[in-house]
């Protein structure tokens, strides 16, 4: 993910939370590939002031740390309006009521099943066990279906392309020949689709929306497994020209991107590891500007959950 420097600086102790951008999944799945918690708020909750305006419908700044509270004190100190950025003008204040409360009863946490199981088999079992714990700790857990999430994977693509096409040819044409091979192919796929495709994803958009808006009217939060496979290996070609893999970006990015469509915030938490120690995440997507029971259900999921140090861990912060 584009926040990989953020989340690899968290989890190997060097910094306790970084500042992290998320335009289809980047905080998230950085998170959870390192073992590590990320945060991405409601659209507009966090001001984009001084961030690259590179996917502006989809873009989203926030938090990752390398626990729970520090995911909570960061939001607490980066949400609310700016002056600077008027799409963060129009939110509720931020609130952190019972973000900290070690049950969680009363949760409604919805899991459609089909969605929710399609991912590698360690990391299933992973978000089964944790799943389970919930449910211990006092949720109740609900079966939902979410339609045309094959829509909101194609709709995805072509805005956020689109808009990376248009904002790189405008700020920074005179270093194209500077991105990687695979930057500069993924660019060109963006500059091929048209007006007409940009205005037929934003349909899809609304549909989308109010496919999740529906769902969220039965239970309080939405689960899902934060990437279908651990992070995958670095072929040792990648550099210096980079690496271009549709079939693993779509198991990377599977669950991730209906959060950027829809605007609505969501969590990468750890709930284990693979048998070779790789980390394992889940997400947990939930009501716009209800970003406190996001953090309530990190909070609780750390509480039960054994952590590793990576290989390379530094202890600086203790």
């Amino acid at each position: 993910g584009s926040s990989s420097g953020s989340a690899t600086a968290v989890a190997a102790g060097l910094v306790p939370v970084a500042i992290s951008a998320d335009g289809g999944g980047s905080i998230r799945v950085p998170a959870s590939f390192c073992g590590v918690f990320g945060l991405k708020p409601t659209f507009g909750r966090v001001s984009e002031y001084g961030a690259a305006p590179l996917c502006w419908s989809v873009a989203h700044l926030g938090p990752i740390a390398g626990t729970a509270t520090d995911t909570a004190l960061a939001y607490a100190v980066m949400a609310g309006p700016d002056l600077h950025d008027p799409l963060s003008l129009h939110q509720p204040l931020p609130s952190l009521g019972n973000w900290d409360q070690l049950n969680l009863n009363g949760l409604k946490l919805g899991v459609y099943k089909q969605w929710f199981q399609h991912a590698d088999p360690e990391v299933v079992a992973a978000c089964e066990v944790m799943l389970k714990n919930f449910e211990d700790m006092g949720a109740e857990i609900c079966e939902i279906t979410i339609p045309d999430l094959n829509l909101n994977r194609v709709a995805h693509l072509v805005t956020i392309a689109g808009e990376m096409a248009q904002s790189m040819s405008y700020t920074y044409a005179e270093h194209h020949k500077e991105h990687g091979l695979d930057v500069r192919l993924n660019l060109a796929l963006g500059r091929a689709f048209s007006s007409h495709d940009y205005i037929l994803a934003q349909r899809a958009r609304t549909r989308i929306i109010n496919n999740f808006n529906r769902v969220l009217e039965e239970v309080d939060l939405i689960l899902t497994p934060t990437t279908a496979i651990a992070a995958p290996a670095i072929p040792k070609d990648a550099l210096p020209d980079g690496n271009s893999d549709l079939s693993t970006t779509i198991e990377i990015m599977r669950f991730a991107t209906a959060g950027n469509m829809t605007g609505l915030p969501a969590i990468s938490f750890p709930v284990g590891y693979t048998k070779n120690g790789l980390p394992i995440g889940m997400q947990a997507m939930g009501h716009a500007w209800e970003e406190h029971q996001l953090l309530r259900l990190a909070v609780n999921a750390e509480s039960v959950l054994k952590r590793k140090e990576p290989q390379v861990h530094y202890q600086f912060l203790d």
